[in-house]
């Protein structure tokens, strides 16, 4: 009797735990179906594959992008981009400072200045090279005030840049 007494208690134990076994494992299909994106079982290779796909999309046109800055980090390198100006009067009979000196440089304080001598008689133009912050030709103090002035300048970044959004 006792025997018997103490089966029905371990079936009935037995029994809760099978359902209760059941009804997690129903619960986890279910998050796993849900997991899947559906009922097919292809679902999360087709997801899978899906996104495999766009992250190749990605990688491709990063490195696209990656080259065409670095071509456009070399051609902005290149371009004027310092430039200063110094007006001057080079003979006591004329007034107005109608003579200049103008120097236009990239980043690497290369480019040329130029530089105009107004008298009574005509104007003169001259330009003189200018590599790597040093001209082969003699400059005036003009010319190297105008090319000091240019090579102290940074040229500056607009804010608004950086919200630029490249799609």
């Amino acid at each position: 009797m006792i025997i018997t007494v103490l089966a029905i208690v371990v079936g009935a134990l037995s029994l809760g735990v099978a359902i209760y076994a059941l009804l997690q494992t129903r619960t986890l299909n279910q998050r796993f179906t849900a997991a899947l994106g559906g009922e097919d079982a292809g679902s999360l290779e087709s997801t899978l594959a899906g996104h495999i796909a766009r992250v190749e999309a990605v990688d491709h046109r990063l490195t696209t992008l990656n080259a065409e800055y670095k071509r456009l980090a070399i051609t902005n390198g290149l371009a004027s981009q310092k430039i200063s100006i110094v007006r001057f009067n080079p003979f006591g009979d004329t007034g107005g400072d109608q003579s200049f000196s103008l120097a236009v440089l990239d980043a690497h304080d290369s480019g040329y200045v130029l530089s105009s001598i107004h008298g009574r008689q005509g104007t003169r133009v001259y330009v003189k090279p200018v590599d790597f912050a040093k001209s082969k030709y003699t400059l005036s103090a003009e010319e190297r005030q105008a090319l000091d002035q240019a090579i102290k300048r940074v040229p500056q970044t607009n804010p608004s840049d950086s919200e630029i959004e490249i799609k």
